[in-house]
């Protein structure tokens, strides 16, 4: 109920009550009793629909600190669905799974549906081709960009080609858009690698605003520069278009300066390989550390592609 006052004599007089669910006014002096609101409360048809709904909401804070209503949405839930698959590289039935339906059910909303395979995969394309224009609306207000591209590979032993766009918004804030994931199943030729990333910036309509691109000193590279020159109109010419990858730089000069000391580190990862392969190996040498007083630790084998892991 809401109380529903006037003013007498200067003072706020309470003279009645308003039914949040139907709106229906009852009468409620001061000094009443509140007997027939609460069987009004009880008896209240709008107020048993309210209850029966599927929609539910709650109280929370918005970004300004007011209260606000929250209702909850099962497009907005697909929606952040597909993103968290997308982050998490998760199966796309995990919104069809029981353990994934109890888990909502029972912490966040029980009337939760499940969501199919196919319907997952038809968010997922509508949700990328919505942040695909948002990119290209975005990129139309920039000047120029700067381009980077590397060659990564996913769990699945595929090659993609990545393009980034970073450049500077009207408010001297730095963006960067990922635009291009493309699958490169071919050679990893300059020739293959400099058709990809002109379909992308001609895709994006970005000809005319590539101020740089900065690759890793492959050799392979060099001949994506040349081959993508002539095609692109630079932002200013090409006397500054291809720009070399510092950490590249930095990890060539790392990895020169280990093969000084390669038959040290031989040593050191042929005692990790004896170490690590068997689990008694491992639980003696965690005994061995705790004898002499020392912290047990475990050891990993370096990676070649994290210059830094050696």
């Amino acid at each position: 109920m809401e109380e529903i006052k006037k003013v007498v004599n200067g003072k706020d007089i309470r003279c009645g009550a308003r039914c949040n669910y139907c709106k229906f006014t009852l009468s409620s002096t001061g000094g009443g009793g509140t007997g027939h609101l609460l069987r009004h409360v009880k008896s209240c048809r709008h107020k048993a629909l309210a209850a029966s709904s599927s929609t539910q909401s709650h109280l929370q804070f918005d970004s300004n600190g007011r209260v606000t209503t929250f209702v909850y949405s099962a497009d907005v839930a697909r929606t952040e669905l597909c993103r968290l698959i997308a982050r998490l590289d998760l199966p796309l039935n995990i919104g069809e799974q029981p353990a994934w339906e109890d888990y909502i059910r029972i912490a966040f909303n029980p009337n939760y549906t499940h969501v199919s395979r196919q319907t997952t995969t038809r968010d997922l394309e509508n949700l990328f081709e919505l942040k695909k224009s948002v990119v290209s609306d975005l990129l139309t207000h920039a000047s120029c960009v700067c381009l980077t591209s590397d060659i990564w590979s996913n769990n699945a032993k595929e090659d993609y080609l990545s393009v980034v766009f970073h450049f500077v918004t009207e408010d001297w804030e730095l963006e960067t858009c990922i635009v291009g994931k493309r699958l490169i199943d071919c050679s990893h030729s300059g020739v293959n690698i400099a058709e990809c990333i002109h379909h992308v910036i001609f895709e994006f309509g970005m000809n005319s605003k590539v101020l740089s691109i900065t690759l890793d000193n492959a050799s392979a590279n060099s001949t994506v520069v040349d081959k993508l020159s002539p095609l692109i109109l630079s932002y200013f010419g090409t006397s500054l278009l291809h720009q070399c990858c510092a950490c590249n730089i930095i990890n060539l000069i790392v990895k020169s300066g280990l093969k000084r000391i390669k038959s040290y580190l031989e040593d050191f990862k042929v005692a990790i390989s004896f170490l690590n392969s068997s689990n008694q190996r491992v639980a003696a040498f965690k005994t061995f550390c705790l004898s002499v007083g020392k912290r047990p630790r475990k050891f990993g084998l370096d990676m070649d592609v994290r210059w830094n892991a050696t």
